[in-house]
């Protein structure tokens, strides 16, 4: 946000309440980012860091049956490798790049307060700087984008959260691990838990012998585990947590036979929200601050990065050309960002859903995909659904999901579509391993090893 603003001439101050280089979660990034990267002008940089991603296998949980979509069997050209990628690095990199285009960025600033009240239409931004000491200023606009923190929604009471997907996350980094199943292609693997847990598993090859491992369930299972385990007197019972219930996938054994954790687990709870009242006359909220779903399909970076992108336009109308056209190309642009944010909440519902349709059960039969010709257009929909085509074709999406819940549709799709001899994949996309871990991540990695990130 601050970088395509600062490209349209506007004076940009970023308040940045951690001190870069931190930790965060969301690693895999969807292929329709690709574009975004590049426009910023960080597509090489990420090219030469992080590893790619060329599509996504879900597995059930007996650990043997998985269908694999292989993005480059849809989205033509470069883009449909996509990357997995160490935040803490990647984070750093566009918040120097806001700096380099020109923002006036401040780590370790903490906002107290903002008055949207403020003289002659403007708010006023009050915060505790890196050294301790108390500052304000007055600013025309305020964007909050301060994710899950919601910083203005929390003050504002608006707020909402989607309690039927209350889920709690835990994870860690590994190494000295196995790269089966297609991790060796820089494949993200979802494997299904089931059960009460209502959740799921996510491996995410992050280098050549780093894995992200993180486990979501039920926030109730969660914390009936949470009470059972320090009934139990275990005190750490966070890692004792995660490793069990990983550990209860037979393709998480395999994977991390004799591997080493390389950090303590972190926990991320205050899962799916959304925020009523997501802009004004002097402030707008993006991301994370103005909706937060369930990251099964690992959408929120690319949700967060388009929605910037679209409302830095809407907020440029705004300062150039006044409140009235403003407020038409915010109605616009909102209108577009919450049929996109609705179109992955009904495909999250469908994922918890699995006895209308597993994920993983799709492809059961041959390996070959180019033999479904009939059948391109339902097979279509799902790989760009999963690639990140949210945004364009909104409605068109959202109509084939709803579909899908219709038993004569489902049906139908289930005949022509998942019984289908053809349609399976073996968890290759018949990638090379110098396509997947660029030549310079070597040396990327002996610098992160160094500096501890």
């Amino acid at each position: 946000m601050a970088s395509f603003l600062a490209r349209k001439g506007h004076s940009v101050t970023v308040f940045e309440k951690e001190v870069f280089p931190r930790d965060h979660v969301g690693e895999s990034m969807l292929p329709f980012c690709y574009h975004i990267f590049k426009e910023l002008g960080v597509l090489e940089e990420m090219e030469d860091r992080f590893v790619r991603k060329p599509g996504v296998r879900f597995l059930d949980t007996d650990g043997v049956t998985s269908t694999t979509f292989c993005f480059g069997h849809k989205i033509e050209g470069p883009s449909h490798l996509s990357f997995q990628v160490i935040r803490a690095e990647m984070d750093e990199l566009l918040l120097d790049h806001s700096a380099d285009e020109g923002a006036e960025v401040f780590e370790g600033a903490s906002v107290r307060e903002v008055d949207l009240a403020g003289p002659a239409g403007a708010a006023v931004v009050r915060f505790t700087g890196r050294d301790g000491g108390e500052s304000e200023i007055t600013t025309r606009f305020v964007i909050d984008a301060s994710g899950r923190s919601t910083f203005l929604a929390n003050r504002m009471k608006t707020k909402t959260a989607h309690k039927e997907l209350e889920r709690t996350a835990i994870h860690a980094h590994w190494t000295n691990t196995r790269y089966l199943g297609g991790l060796q292609e820089g494949m993200i693997q979802i494997v299904y838990t089931g059960g009460e847990k209502q959740g799921w598993i996510w491996v995410i090859p992050l280098g050549r012998d780093r894995l992200s491992v993180g486990l979501v369930m039920n926030t109730s299972f969660y914390q009936s585990q949470r009470r059972r385990l320090k009934d139990e007197g275990i005190s750490d019972w966070k890692q004792e947590l995660y490793l069990r219930e990983v550990m209860l996938s037979p393709f998480v054994q395999e994977v991390l036979h004799e591997a080493e954790q390389m950090m303590g687990v972190t926990v991320e709870g205050d899962y799916s929200y959304t925020v009523d009242s997501k802009w004004g006359h002097n402030y707008a909220l993006v991301g994370d601050a103005s909706a937060f779903i369930d990251p099964i399909f690992s959408s929120g970076v690319y949700l967060a990065m388009q929605s910037a992108r679209d409302l830095s336009e809407a907020v440029d109308i705004r300062l150039s050309k006044g409140v009235e056209a403003g407020a038409e190309a915010m109605t616009q642009t909102y209108d577009r960002i919450v049929g996109a944010y609705a179109l992955v909440d009904k495909l999250i519902r469908l994922f918890y859903t699995p006895n209308v349709l597993n994920f993983a059960q799709l492809g059961s039969a041959a390996d070959a995909f180019e033999d479904y010709d009939h059948y391109a257009n339902a097979i279509g929909l799902q790989h760009f659904l999963l690639a990140g085509d949210f945004f364009e074709q909104a409605n068109k999406y959202s109509d084939f999901v709803d579909g899908l819940r219709d038993p004569r549709y489902f049906d139908m799709y289930q005949n022509l579509v998942m019984k289908r001899p053809s349609f399976q994949a073996d968890g290759s996309c018949g990638m090379s391993p110098a396509a997947i871990f660029p030549p310079k991540l070597a040396e990327h990695e002996a610098r992160r090893a160094a500096l501890g990130i």
